[in-house]
Parts: structure tokens; C-alpha cells; sequence
């Protein structure tokens, strides 16, 4: 519990509060926009290749940290509410490679089936996907670690992850339905892709979780 009152947490969740405050600064129709993007691709249209490598980078920075966050509550959850420092500097670090490994697939089978558009939409799109979620949940989590001095993190953190993990699902099925995924004129090249970018990963990391368990 200590964790998530710790100096270096603040710190975290301070740095991403400010990322997002900028942002909201800079445009504040481009926050309202991607609010919307479960609904509407207004979002991907106006502001598609348009960002600067400094901007990717601290956007980057600010989904690892909400997201490790987020599976840190998770493991505090699991390992009899215990988290620390080094668990949480392993998950962002284990997360980045998930995030590399997939960006390497994604343009791999984008090559392979000289489908390079279709794969570069969909890496904006899951770019997009997550950046929503990292806004979306970043005031979710400060409300849980600091209601009440944090007394609230035992009882809601695996609750906070579980509505992460629902919206997550809603958010790649409505980014599948875009990419025409579902239709059946193309179902054998559907199911290899579902296979190999969508299924094979997260099995590859949940086995990973349940193998090698971060020790505390």
C-alpha cells in the first residue's frame, strides 16, 4: 500500500497529468475529438501523420506509465496487496517490449501480404486506442490512489482494472469492424491475421505473467 503513496508514484502520475495538460493547452478539440473516437474516426482524420517525434515520444512515456499503473494494481491485487518501485519499472519495461514486438508483427504481415496502408492505419488506430485509454483512466487512478489517503486502492484496484480490460476489448473490436476484419470474403487472411497479431501476443504475455511471476 506504501507504493501508491510514495514520492516516486506522485512523481509518475504528476509527469502524466502534465503531458495531458499540455496537450489540452495545445488543442483542446483534439482531446474532445479523441473522446469521441469510439463512435467516430473525426480523430483519426484531422490529425492522421501529423504529429512531431517529440510528441509521440512524451505521449509514448505518458500510455507506459497509465498502463503499467494499471497492471500494477493487478499484481498489488494478486500478491496480497504488496507493489514496489522495481515491479512497476519491470511491467513498463515488459510492456514497452510488448509494444515493439507488435509494431514489428503488425508491419511483418502489412509486407507479407502487401497490405502496408492497411497496416499503417491500424497501427495509428492502436496507437489511438491506447492514448484514449491513457486519458480516459489517468483521473480514475488518481481518485483511487489518493481518495481517503489511498485506503481505496485494496478494494477498487482489480475492479479499475477489469473496466481497463472490458473497454480494451470494446475499443479492438470496434478498430477490427473498421479494418473490414469480420468480412467473410476474406476470412482465411482474417483468421491468420487474428491469429498472428491479435491472439498469439497476448497469450505469449499472459503465459510470460504466469511462468515467471514478478517475485516481491
Amino acid at each position: 500500500m506504501a507504493f501508491y503513496l510514495s514520492d516516486i508514484y506522485t512523481f509518475l502520475l504528476i509527469f502524466s497529468t502534465i503531458v495531458l495538460s499540455i496537450l489540452i493547452l495545445i488543442d483542446k478539440n483534439r482531446i474532445l475529438l479523441l473522446l469521441e473516437y469510439g463512435i467516430n474516426q473525426k480523430y483519426a482524420i484531422l490529425y492522421h501523420r501529423q504529429d512531431t517525434f517529440v510528441y509521440l515520444v512524451f505521449v509514448f512515456i505518458k500510455k507506459i506509465v497509465v498502463l503499467s499503473i494499471l497492471m500494477s494494481f493487478y499484481f498489488f491485487h494478486i500478491n496480497n496487496n504488496l507493489m514496489s518501485f522495481y515491479e512497476l519499472i519491470k511491467i513498463m519495461c515488459l510492456l514497452t517490449g510488448f509494444y515493439i514486438f507488435r509494431v514489428i508483427i503488425n508491419y511483418c504481415l502489412g509486407s507479407v501480404f502487401e497490405m502496408r496502408d492497411c497496416a499503417k492505419k491500424y497501427q495509428y488506430s492502436y496507437n489511438t486506442n491506447l492514448l484514449f485509454l491513457s486519458v480516459v483512466f489517468l483521473p480514475i487512478i488518481l481518485f483511487v490512489s489518493y481518495y481517503k489517503e489511498g485506503m481505496m486502492v485494496p478494494n477498487l484496484a482489480k475492479y479499475v482494472v477489469y473496466l481497463f480490460l472490458f473497454s480494451y476489448f470494446i475499443l479492438k473490436i470496434i478498430l477490427l469492424n473498421r479494418l473490414n476484419v469480420f468480412k467473410i470474403s476474406a476470412m482465411f487472411y482474417n483468421i491468420l491475421y487474428l491469429c498472428a497479431l491479435e491472439i498469439a501476443p497476448y497469450l505469449g504475455l499472459y503465459k510470460f505473467f504466469k511462468l515467471t511471476p514478478l517475485p516481491l
